[in-house]
């Protein structure tokens, strides 16, 4: 029988009410080239059957271990930070209840961890885009500040890196993307431009008019940028790079919520 080839990686996975979706997540892990050693699941305050569909599972699929903790509902923010706090392995990945992996996609970023020795952090692509150029590059910190080019389930950290900093749990949106620029702030990150998460769409816009949805994710834009310039993450030309972007954004969306 052929040896499993595993890394030294703790996979967290926030789940509310994830019954329709979990185990797909959980066989794209299964599935992967590399596999992680351990599999930590935050059951965020479910009512429906995710422990059960999770603990069946576990108790079919034994070469990677399965954490299920469950805590009172909290948020996606407040799930990964528990997760986080948990994990002992050299790098974290985060990956949504509805979510999914390409089979090689931790073999990829580990390897963009060889090639990049000062990466601390490696993100991918995924079907949220219609082209891919299937390079692999150092993402500038002031691109990353004009637009947020990182899903959530592509991420690769060190997990030393990302334990003392956390999601920011004052915000409900836009909290994966102030933490990424901390991270980014003063460490290398590298970003490789090929579908490996298949991805599922979490908002979605009116035709009668822009979402409270994203005006919230705005206004929580606005108010990580701030404090990313408040605890000295960003000087004051990086801020109003920061939100001179988030405004045209906001505008761009506004028009073509109008037009239609």
């Amino acid at each position: 029988m052929n040896s499993i080839l595993t890394a030294s990686v703790t996979v967290i996975i926030p789940a509310y009410n994830a019954e329709k979706t979990i185990i797909s997540a959980l066989e794209s892990i299964f599935a992967q080239t590399v596999k992680p050693e351990k599999i930590i699941i935050v059951n965020d305050g479910s009512t429906d059957k995710t422990e059960k569909l999770v603990s069946e599972f576990a108790g079919l699929h034994k070469e990677i271990s399965i954490e299920f903790i469950t805590q009172k509902n909290g948020g996606a923010s407040s799930a990964r930070n528990n997760g986080i706090k948990r994990a002992d392995t050299s790098y974290i990945a985060f990956l949504d209840s509805d979510d999914a992996w390409h089979p090689e996609k931790l073999e990829k970023q580990l390897k963009a961890f060889t090639d990049y020795p000062k990466a601390v952090f490696v993100s991918t692509s995924s079907t949220v885009k219609n082209s891919f150029s299937n390079s692999t590059k150092i993402v500038p910190y002031t691109k990353l500040l004009i637009k947020n080019h990182v899903i959530t389930s592509s991420v690769l950290v060190k997990t030393e890196i990302i334990q003392p900093i956390l999601f920011n749990e004052k915000l409900k949106r836009a909290e994966d993307y102030n933490l990424w620029l901390k991270i980014a702030r003063h460490n290398q990150i590298v970003f490789i431009d090929e579908k490996l998460v298949f991805f599922a769409p979490k908002r979605t816009f009116g035709s009668s008019g822009l979402s409270a949805d994203f005006h919230a994710l705005t206004l929580d834009e606005v108010r990580g940028f701030l404090q990313l310039f408040s605890q000295g993450f960003i000087n004051l030309g990086q801020l109003c790079l920061a939100l001179g972007s988030t405004c045209l954004k906001y505008l761009r969306k506004c028009i073509i919520v109008y037009l239609t």
